[in-house]
């Protein structure tokens, strides 16, 4: 046959003949080819799947490193956090603890401020009744040139240009603290940097800032005969330690430094240590000089008249010889 394939199968039992057409036989070659292609074509997709595969793999290995990190920090960060919390909780007991202390501590101030307050009272004493007419007819004799002498040499008049008090001598409620406290001078309504005078002539003790008693910039005068003048919360000192001024003499310039709650000038006198109310002092002038003497008795004014005649009976000496 023309278009036939003989085939023939020989086996122990004999040989046998098969015919298969030219179609069939074209059919199987093309399965055959086929086959050998999708075996191909297999083993190159499952190379490229393992390809793929070990990519993922490696992709996982790698975030799978980078979640162990990160947890590692995350541990690390648990424990700072426990350490930190333990700082806070012994920063916490040590604050508690200091607070406390400062409560103790300002307990004890305010205690000390009272009696130091009530030591003042009882030092600023009142000179016995049956000394004052003689004390009044002593300072009426004063002539002309020793009242010139005492208010050159004893504070008086106005640290600057007078535009009221804002806080008087004597007790009142702190603007700041907030507490029930003794004035020791007064508060004098000033703009920022206006100028201060000398109230008498005198030596300059101190001239800087001073923390402890919230006055900020400080000046105190020393003056004749037990006086002393201090001047707080000052914005600028123009005078140094150990100067000498005369009465009327620039020495500051307001300010709001320390304690303060805006620009002002804090003005005390104090006498042997006394504190005295400068009102009656600001006051004293030529022309109303015995005022002082009956408004103010804390001062031992009789030895203030002998300390002036010893004065001027020692100038006059020196002026014979």
């Amino acid at each position: 046959m023309k278009n036939s394939t003989l085939i023939t199968l020989t086996t122990l039992n004999g040989s046998r003949q098969y015919t298969i057409t030219q179609l069939i036989k074209k059919f199987i070659i093309t399965f055959i080819i086929m086959i050998l292609f999708l075996v191909i074509a297999t083993f190159f997709f499952i190379k490229y799947l393992n390809s793929v595969i070990d990519e993922k793999n490696k992709s996982l290995e790698n975030k799978s490193k980078e979640i162990q990190r990160i947890f590692a920090q995350k541990d690390k960060l648990n424990k700072r956090i426990l350490d930190l919390e333990g700082n806070i909780g012994l920063l916490e007991t040590n604050i508690s603890s200091l607070e406390k202390t400062i409560q103790k501590k300002e307990k004890f101030l305010e205690e000390v401020n009272d009696k130091v307050v009530d030591i003042e009272r009882i030092i600023q004493f009142e000179p016995p009744k049956d000394m004052e007419i003689k004390q009044r007819l002593d300072l009426a004799k004063m002539d002309l040139v020793d009242k010139k002498f005492v208010l050159r040499n004893i504070p008086n008049g106005y640290p600057l240009r007078y535009k009221g008090i804002s806080s008087p001598f004597g007790w009142r409620n702190h603007p700041i603290l907030h507490k029930r406290e003794f004035h020791t001078g007064l508060d004098l309504r000033a703009s920022l940097n206006t100028p201060v005078y000398a109230t008498a002539d005198g030596i300059i003790n101190f001239a800087k800032y001073h923390r402890k008693s919230g006055y900020g910039n400080l000046l105190i005068i020393d003056h004749n005969f037990g006086f002393k003048t201090l001047f707080g919360h000052l914005n600028k000192i123009v005078v140094k330690q150990g100067d000498f001024v005369q009465k009327g003499q620039l020495v500051a310039y307001t300010g709001n430094t320390g304690l303060s709650n805006g620009p002002h000038l804090h003005y005390e006198i104090r006498y042997i240590g006394v504190v005295l109310n400068p009102v009656y002092f600001m006051r004293w002038n030529l022309k109303n000089y015995n005022s002082i003497f009956k408004k103010e008795k804390k001062v031992r004014w009789q030895s203030l008249i002998k300390a002036i005649d010893w004065q001027k009976k020692l100038i006059q000496q020196n002026i014979k010889e």
